[in-house]
């Protein structure tokens, strides 16, 4: 009790400072919207196509954060009224140290149409993010969660066993699940030029909503990462360790390893054009005996020849390419391409051959849409041909905890998007629409969509197209509107629906569900990260 006594306290008379300024910066699309404008400038020099969470070094969004949060400040005198809607719940700040926590909370209810019975969502957390002298710096969050989804994400919980990016589902009454998630980095920078981080958490690479190459769209892994920066170079070296929780080789009691070692080559080569270069290498050993050899460590190297070079015989590797160029203040467009597999001679010859395997985006993103302030748009598209980010193997596919790395829809799709967001003070409104057109799998069938299904189980090696098997169409609205309660932890009022519909026959094994669902919510949120339900 006493010590109890002692930490309410403490808590309560912390130094509480001005506004704080966050020390990371914030991988979150509607963040960036935000914090990111500048940085779309013709005369900015900026990597944006790294969204990593990795230390502030830029100024844009430094001045950004502090800018916004100010102009948003309500100036109530009284503790409560500060720490609920101008400053995070503690913060202190010395000549050499920097320490913040804030909540994360999720309560959320809401009722869906095709289903009985209210939906929940119930999280609980703690964000904590410091500052150690002028070279290290640190982050941590814990949510612990239940909840009753809309019945399509509820299918792909009871299918996957997974709560979508969420990890591993634990059953929660008669039709809840039970979830929790950890996240947690810590960076070291020894000069300018390298960051040296560690941590359990997840990448996003390009300039899309969606990534061909890496996204965020998964669970949380353990990695290693180098960041170097010199000039208009930047340089990522990703090595991690990934799950497979319910793919055929797997079991209830032990989920296998895999490993990834990834490249990612980013180069401004003027104010308005970058180019970037990719490559990614899983390695796994079905039998868990071999670990990832001392030669993928290498940071400089192509991956394909080492896996020829060590004899290993274990490793899908990906290559790929994104561009982006600002065609004016706040107007960029950019792209993606990444190669899983290619055979020059069946791919000139354009009869579908499966072996011909990528991934393709383009994109268009506009700051100030229109002229008008505060509003921001984004048209997108996406397609992968079947079978691709699939493998031999499955425990060698890119993907991780029953997701697919690269675009939560697996393979063997087309998809079309448009955004539209607009700020004003703390108000925030937000419509976003999705189609796309599927190729599903049934049960028994491998038509290219579900990547955990092995590639020599192929229905046909030539006439593959993008869309074969069972045609779907899915179609995906979400209307939201918030108003930002506290702009450090970033805790919002929201009101929304989210309509949803997979025109299609039942499906048995592809990473998507059929039917239809129109869902009408309004909670309390923290948006602390990035929130994929358009699957």
């Amino acid at each position: 009790m006493i010590k109890k006594f002692i930490f309410l306290q403490l808590l309560f008379l912390i130094p509480f400072i001005g506004i704080s300024q966050n020390l990371f910066k914030a991988k979150n699309h509607r963040l960036e919207v935000i914090f990111h404008k500048d940085l779309y400038n013709t005369d900015s020099s900026y990597h944006t196509g790294l969204n990593l969470n990795s230390p502030v070094l830029n100024p844009h969004i430094q001045g950004a954060q502090q800018n916004h949060k100010e102009s948003l400040k309500l100036g109530y005198k009284s503790w409560f009224g500060r720490k609920a809607f101008d400053q995070s719940l503690a913060f202190i700040k010395g000549d050499n140290y920097e320490f913040r926590i804030d909540p994360i909370v999720n309560f959320q209810f809401g009722s869906e149409s095709q289903s009985d019975g209210l939906k929940f969502r119930n999280t609980r957390g703690i964000s904590i993010e410091g500052r150690l002298g002028k070279k290290v710096t640190f982050a941590s969050s814990f949510v612990e969660n239940q909840a009753i989804f809309p019945s399509y994400i509820d299918d792909f919980t009871k299918q996957w066993q997974v709560v979508p990016q969420m990890g591993h589902a634990r059953k929660f009454g008669d039709s809840g699940h039970d979830f929790t998630k950890a996240s947690g980095e810590f960076n070291y920078q020894p000069n300018d030029i390298f960051i040296l981080s560690v941590g359990q958490g997840n990448h996003f690479f390009g300039e899309g909503y969606r990534s061909m190459q890496l996204s965020d769209a998964t669970f949380n892994y353990p990695f290693f990462r180098v960041q170097t920066q010199f000039g208009r170079v930047k340089y990522v070296n990703l090595w991690a360790q990934l799950f497979d929780v319910t793919g055929p080789e797997s079991s209830s009691l032990i989920f296998l390893k895999k490993s990834m070692a990834s490249h990612y080559l980013s180069i401004d080569i003027t104010n308005r054009w970058n180019l970037s270069f990719f490559e990614s290498i899983i390695l796994a050993d079905t039998l868990q005996q071999r670990k990832m050899d001392v030669s993928f460590f290498n940071p400089i190297i192509f991956y394909r020849p080492v896996e020829y070079a060590v004899g290993s015989g274990t490793g899908n590797a990906l290559l790929g390419l994104s561009s982006s160029y600002k065609i004016k203040n706040g107007y960029q467009v950019y792209g993606q391409f990444v190669l899983d597999e290619f055979t020059a001679s069946e791919f000139f010859a354009n009869d579908g051959y499966w072996a011909n395997k990528y991934g393709i985006q383009l994109g268009l993103k506009a700051y100030d849409f229109l002229g008008i302030e505060g509003l921001f748009s984004r048209f997108e598209f996406n397609t992968a041909p079947p079978y691709t980010y699939s493998h031999l193997v499955s425990l060698r596919n890119y993907a991780h905890y029953s997701q697919s790395l690269a675009h939560p829809w697996g393979a063997n799709f087309e998809e079309y998007l448009m955004h539209l967001q607009y700020n004003h003070k703390r108000w925030e409104f937000e419509l976003r629409l999705h189609y796309g057109k599927l190729g599903l799998d049934t049960l028994g069938s491998n038509w290219g969509s579900n990547v955990y299904l092995s590639y020599k189980d192929r229905e046909r090696d030539h006439g593959n197209f993008t869309g074969q098997g069972v045609a779907g169409k899915l179609t995906y609205i979400s209307l939201r509107a918030s108003w930002l309660v506290n702009p450090e932890s970033n805790l919002k009022v929201e009101l929304g629906t989210r309509i949803r519909n997979l025109d299609s026959e039942m499906t048995g094994t592809s990473p998507v569900s059929t039917g239809s669902s129109t869902y009408i919510y309004f909670g309390l949120r923290t948006e602390f990260f990035n929130e994929y339900y358009d699957f």
